[in-house]
């Protein structure tokens, strides 16, 4: 098997005993001048399943190798945010990926300075900040939702959150952050309807600090967190 090993992700990607690159696969090839050479293409599904080809040089046909599939991490690390503006969007999702965040939901607030998505893009992001950083799963990316569909979902699926607020007595640890959903708010603050909604679901405070995050600042900060209390 050539030492040359280049990953792509196809979500959905079913096994087949030929691959056919792709045009923007090609063209990554040849930006990395291996196109010419030969190599090990692996494709992922971004589910767990990995499938190995041989592609000889300057050929866009590979054949099956090996095929590997991993069970999914239990360990969640979930956000659920407002949208940041322009590309601080994109630098959030590519981040929080190789940081680990296994689920971005995008929230709309009465506040928010952005309320629109371009999910086929985002994932687009998501699958190369993967391939980067090794990684076999990609996240899952929601939205945009409401505030109150989203905490009425959480209630049926009985998903643990946390709020970032200053205000808040509690301290926010890589312990007690695991395996539950960081709520982020929009720059301009929460509504005092929204508020209320948030305390009458039941959601717990947590104090970062004293100073004001942005919204993409937050997300890292609650990936590192993620990632950090999964290393202990």
């Amino acid at each position: 098997m050539s030492s040359e090993e280049i990953v792509f992700f196809r979500p959905g990607f079913s096994s087949s005993p030929q691959l056919i690159l792709e045009g923007e696969e090609i063209s990554h090839l040849k930006a990395f001048r291996v196109f010419s050479e030969e190599k090990t293409v692996i494709i992922k599904d971004g589910a767990g399943a990995s499938f190995a080809y041989n592609v000889p040089s300057s050929s866009k046909l590979g054949s099956l190798v090996s095929t590997e599939r991993k069970e999914k991490p239990k360990t969640k690390a979930k956000i659920a945010t407002a949208i940041p503006k322009g590309n601080r969007l994109e630098w959030l999702i590519q981040k929080g990926t190789e940081l680990g965040i296994t689920e971005f939901i995008f929230l709309v607030f009465s506040q928010s300075d952005r309320k629109d998505l371009n999910p086929e893009r985002l994932l687009k992001v998501a699958a190369e900040a993967s391939s980067q950083s090794g990684q076999d799963f990609l996240p899952e990316i929601k939205g945009p939702l409401s505030l109150s569909k989203f905490l009425e979902e959480s209630k049926s699926t009985r998903e643990d959150l946390l709020l970032f607020d200053p205000r808040s007595e509690i301290q926010i640890n890589p312990e007690n952050i695991q395996n539950k959903t960081v709520l982020i708010g929009p720059e301009g603050g929460f509504r005092k309807e929204e508020l209320e909604l948030i305390s009458q679901s039941g959601v717990l405070s947590v104090n970062v600090g004293e100073s004001i995050l942005r919204i993409e600042t937050a997300g890292i900060f609650a990936a590192s967190l993620f990632r950090l209390g999964n290393l202990r």
